[in-house]
């Protein structure tokens, strides 16, 4: 082999070892990258987990205040109408 062939088999070698760190801390960047977006989607889906728990919870609460005020209703509408009775009890007793 000739000196000239070495320099240029030298110079590529060269330039492949540059390319393969340069490949490789481009890969590590992108391993940081990776597991810092893994880590702000986990708290993104803990986030999102907590929001419907509460809305699951403020929508029970809802349909127990909904219920609760028919209950209320119905019990007023009741001894509105037995006051009503009395009432018209005591006319026509009078």
């Amino acid at each position: 082999m000739e000196f000239k062939q070495l320099e240029d088999l030298e110079q590529k070698i060269n330039h492949t070892v540059a390319l393969i760190e340069k490949l490789r801390a481009e890969n590590q960047e992108l391993l940081r990258a990776n597991q810092q977006l893994r880590s702000e989607a986990q708290l993104k889906e803990m986030l999102f987990q907590k929001l419907k728990e509460e809305n699951d919870s403020i929508r029970k609460m809802q349909g127990e205040s909904t219920s609760l005020g028919r209950e209320k209703e119905e019990k007023i509408k009741s001894k509105v109408e037995q006051m009503l009775a009395r009432l018209d009890e005591l006319s026509y007793n009078l």
